[in-house]
């Protein structure tokens, strides 16, 4: 929690000491973007060089502080906690990030041995929690394969007295 404190702080101390309002396009390859159709790979990059002049990439600095903050701080006027964080960042993360599920799956699988096996609790948890939604019924065609998928993986582990 403090790290992620500290940071925050630091930003929103940058942010408030560089006052620019308003929108600003930017040119990329001769191509002009606003700044929210930025990719944060862009932005770092457009910081990082030399082709804008200083108000402009102030401006840069704030939406990064804004993004960060939204994307990667806790939400403390929601109840939000670390927690929150992680499943709405996984949750954007695979709603336009995650290219490739088998990669991210064998990256995993090269975390600390320890690590693998707290990461697989959450993904063991979310399964059951899936089957429950299943169960009782809270789920629609979007999510209907994950539901009625995990429910089968639940029952079978019921199965084989497995005590998950």
């Amino acid at each position: 929690m403090g790290k992620y404190l500290v940071v925050c702080w630091e930003f929103r101390n940058f942010a408030a000491q560089t006052k620019i309002q308003g929108d600003m396009k930017f040119t990329i390859d001769g191509r002009e973007y606003e700044e929210y159709q930025l990719s944060n790979e862009q932005i770092v990059r457009l910081i990082e060089g030399d082709t804008l002049m200083d108000n402009e990439k102030s401006f840069l600095m704030v939406k990064v502080y804004q993004r960060f903050k939204y994307d990667l701080c806790p939400r403390k006027n929601e109840g939000e906690d670390d927690d929150d964080v992680f499943a709405r960042f996984f949750g954007n993360f695979v709603n336009g990030k995650c290219h490739n599920k088998k990669k991210v799956a064998e990256k995993m699988c090269r975390e600390h041995r320890y690590l693998q096996n707290e990461m697989f609790k959450v993904c063991l948890e979310y399964i059951k929690k899936l089957a429950d939604n299943c169960e009782n019924g809270w789920y629609d065609p979007r999510n209907k394969y994950a539901a009625e998928t995990s429910k089968k993986i639940i029952d079978f582990f019921k199965e084989i007295d497995y005590p998950y």
